[in-house]
């Protein structure tokens, strides 16, 4: 089962990889928001409102991805596969940091590890280096942009 599934997975196109880590992140969301309002803690900490607009969607939407692709993929990948590090430790490791920089409570913590474990496997799924920086940056951006819109447009 787990290799058929594996095999399905292997051999999607990237822009299909891409939808599918997004769709798996609103899901990975969706479980842990259930599980926090049952303990009644909040998710996340919100939006600051001393932020404008346009100050939201330039921080939210491209440039906290673009520093956190290349900060917790790029860079601790990278750093893993040099001291020859298999490559789902790697993908613990940058999923662990990426949740370490988002503890603002157990569960966020928790869903990001998990969010920090697809984007870190859509970096390993990069053809080459260019891709692999370009998958998860996307995906990243999709789910962002997605979630401001949702935030802020259906509160």
């Amino acid at each position: 089962m787990i290799t058929k599934v594996k095999n399905i997975v292997f051999g999607f196109r990237q822009w299909e990889l891409i939808v599918l880590i997004v769709v798996l992140n609103f899901f990975n969301n969706y479980m842990f928001s259930v599980v926090s309002d049952f303990f009644d803690i909040p998710l996340s900490k919100g939006f600051n409102d001393h932020y404008t607009f346009k100050e939201k969607i330039v921080l939210f939407v491209i440039v906290a991805p673009l520093i956190e692709t290349l900060l917790f993929q790029y860079l601790v990948i990278e750093i893993c596969k040099t001291i020859k590090m298999r490559l789902r430790y790697c993908c613990f490791i940058s999923a662990l940091v990426f949740a370490s920089f988002h503890l603002y409570n157990v569960f966020y913590f928790l869903y990001t590890f998990a969010g920090g474990l697809l984007f870190a496997f859509l970096y390993l799924r990069g053809k080459n280096q260019k891709n692999a920086i370009l998958l998860p940056l996307v995906a990243h951006t999709l789910y962002n942009g997605i979630v401001f819109i949702i935030k802020y447009y259906f509160p």
